[in-house]
């Protein structure tokens, strides 16, 4: 009986460097140096600003962990943290002025 070996080459795309997938409008920042392969980076936002959604319970999310794939992109997407604002903060409290 013949025996046969095979090999897999896995492929990995490198993920969008962030430094440079980070815009002006993104209002966050990392600190993480090295990005290698299912990696978690957290990413915080500026001072004033959250991701939206905000979490279930209503508080502000102003960090998200997102991963390096082995297929290059990120998970979840990036995007951009926006500023807290009282229009922001009646919209999802349902608060109404009293006059």
């Amino acid at each position: 009986m013949f025996e046969r070996t095979i090999n897999f080459i896995i492929f990995r795309i490198a993920c969008p460097a962030l430094n440079t997938t980070r815009t002006q409008t993104s209002n966050w920042h990392f600190d993480t140096q090295v990005v290698d392969h299912n990696t978690n980076v957290t990413l915080t936002c500026a001072a004033g600003y959250w991701w939206q959604p905000p979490s279930l319970s209503g508080h502000p999310n102003t960090t998200k962990t997102v991963n390096c794939g082995s297929d290059g992109n990120w998970t979840p997407a990036l995007g951009d943290c926006v500023p807290i604002s009282m229009n922001i903060l009646r919209e999802l409290f349902d608060i109404v002025s009293c006059s």
